[in-house]
């Protein structure tokens, strides 16, 4: 296969799960319906720097040491599950009114507080890098380049990021703002309980796994 092409299916395969429901998926809008376009950004960084760290070691075939580990990754799931049910279940806590006045950029404890909740959400799966590693198995070979292969982690990265700030330009904006405040305490009861279960059902997997 041309290297070209390569680094252009590499890239589509994984575009092609960008609107499937998940956990980064809805930190991102929420972070960006609750605070603003700053913070949405931020956490929206967090994730990209996430799947970076995650198909970087699926390129590098580092996935089977995470996987095959068996404890390691068992650690990596229960720990990341607890996290997104503690964050799952403060959503679905929260009451304060939404303040729809243009969000200041955050400061920087805010912003380190959002890029790593992004992050943190991201790395809670670690099945994530089985997810890149198939993709490498499909679109590279033996005797892909070098520059390919670095050029197809790095479109990987680029669209992982260009589809968080897609995100956080549009469900920041004004009017999405304005229908989140009107039925905030539903909204974040959804996103809290799916978070929740999300991060419950990686707790007993990686329980599961001892």
């Amino acid at each position: 296969m041309d290297p070209l092409h390569t680094v252009l299916l590499t890239v589509g395969l994984f575009a092609f799960t960008f609107l499937s429901p998940g956990p980064n998926l809805l930190v991102v809008v929420q972070a960006s319906l609750a605070s603003g376009r700053a913070a949405g950004a931020m956490t929206g960084l967090g994730v990209a720097t996430g799947d970076a760290i995650y198909s970087g070691l699926g390129l590098f075939g580092m996935a089977t040491v995470i996987t095959a580990g068996g404890l390691l990754f068992s650690i990596i799931q229960i720990l990341g599950g607890a996290y997104l049910v503690w964050y799952g279940l403060k959503l679905l806590r929260a009451s304060r009114p939404l303040d729809l006045e243009a969000a200041p950029a955050p400061g920087r404890a805010d912003a380190w507080r959002h890029f790593r909740r992004g992050l943190v959400t991201d790395l809670a799966n670690p099945q994530t890098v089985l997810f890149f590693a198939s993709i490498f198995s499909v679109t590279l070979r033996p005797d892909t380049p070098v520059w390919a292969k670095a050029a197809a982690w790095l479109g990987l990265v680029a669209a992982s990021l260009l589809w968080r700030v897609l995100l956080c330009q549009l469900f920041s904006r004004a009017a999405m703002r304005r229908g989140y405040a009107r039925s905030r305490r539903l909204l974040e009861s959804l996103a809290g309980a799916g978070l929740a279960a999300f991060g419950l059902r990686l707790v007993y997997e990686g329980w599961s796994r001892r």
